[in-house]
């Protein structure tokens, strides 16, 4: 009799026991030895072709400092008042560096590679610009010089005449780019290649007469060295680095902030750069 009791009981107290647990079990939700379902992604997928276009306030620089040096020391080659001068001579010219600045718009396209929350990429950036600088000198000296192989001082007049103008239409890069995504940000930085279309003209004038002792021992010094050269449309190539940053508004649409340095090269040994300050928007396909 004991034992059909004890049965009976174990029988009633087996349901109760069951009700304490849940069926997960049943469903496989919580199999020993599973992965752990990965986390949600804390940044945005920015892998594939993207464009846009944008509008900048580029800041131009451009410096004459350098131009009439080679002019100077082919004509000190030609003429012995004006080798011993040739060290005079590079401080006459007061042409120096300039600043403009002024609006350009363009376009970008490119594409993004992605391993996790690292992106990189390359770039093909224009931009239509518009760059237009003069600038001229002319200073008149007195000096005192003798001659080789003579004994007689002789004083000369120099005058100097140096006019540059450079303009530019158009500059475009092609640049590599490495950035780091979190949330809907992506900042970046960018380095490569700047192309510049550019128009110059140079013209440079060492004139010098004789003010003392005028032909003594025959000699009369007296010289004219005029050069000038122009170069229309002519492509330059330079270096560029920026940073900025994207910001994704959809899944496919994104705006841009950067600010980008470009050193767009030496046409006839002016320098001319250009910090470009800008703002775009694009389409991520």
């Amino acid at each position: 009799m004991r034992w059909w009791v004890l049965g009976l009981l174990i029988a009633m107290a087996c349901p109760a026991l069951a009700a304490d647990y849940d069926d997960s079990w049943l469903r496989g939700s919580q199999v020993i030895g599973a992965a752990p379902s990965p986390p949600p992604r804390l940044y945005r997928i920015w892998a594939g072709v993207y464009g846009g276009v944008q509008v900048s306030e580029d800041f131009h620089g451009v410096d004459y400092t350098d131009f009439p040096g080679p002019l100077i020391a082919s004509a000190s080659r030609q003429d012995a008042v004006l080798n011993l001068l040739q060290g005079a001579l590079g401080g006459m010219s007061t042409l120096g560096p300039e600043n403009s600045n002024g609006p350009s718009y363009g376009g970008f396209i490119g594409y993004n590679w992605q391993i996790d929350d690292v992106v990189f990429g390359a770039e093909l950036n224009v931009n239509r610009s518009s760059l237009s600088s003069a600038q001229q000198s002319t200073v008149n000296r007195g000096y005192i010089v003798l001659l080789p192989g003579t004994s007689t001082l002789y004083g000369v007049n120099v005058t100097t005449t140096a006019n540059g103008t450079v303009s530019m239409s158009d500059y475009f890069t092609l640049r590599g780019r490495l950035g780091w995504a979190f949330g809907n940000f992506l900042p970046y930085m960018v380095g490569g290649l700047s192309f510049a279309q550019l128009n110059s003209t140079r013209f440079y004038d060492i004139n010098y007469v004789c003010s003392a002792n005028c032909g003594s021992g025959g000699v009369t010094p007296g010289g004219d060295y005029p050069f000038s050269d122009a170069t229309h449309g002519r492509y330059t190539i330079g270096f560029n680095g920026a940073v900025g940053m994207d910001y994704m508004l959809t899944p496919n649409l994104f705006m841009r902030g950067e600010v980008e340095y470009l050193h767009l090269g030496e046409p006839t040994d002016i320098r001319l750069s250009t910090i470009s300050a800008r703002i775009g928007i694009g389409l991520k396909y």
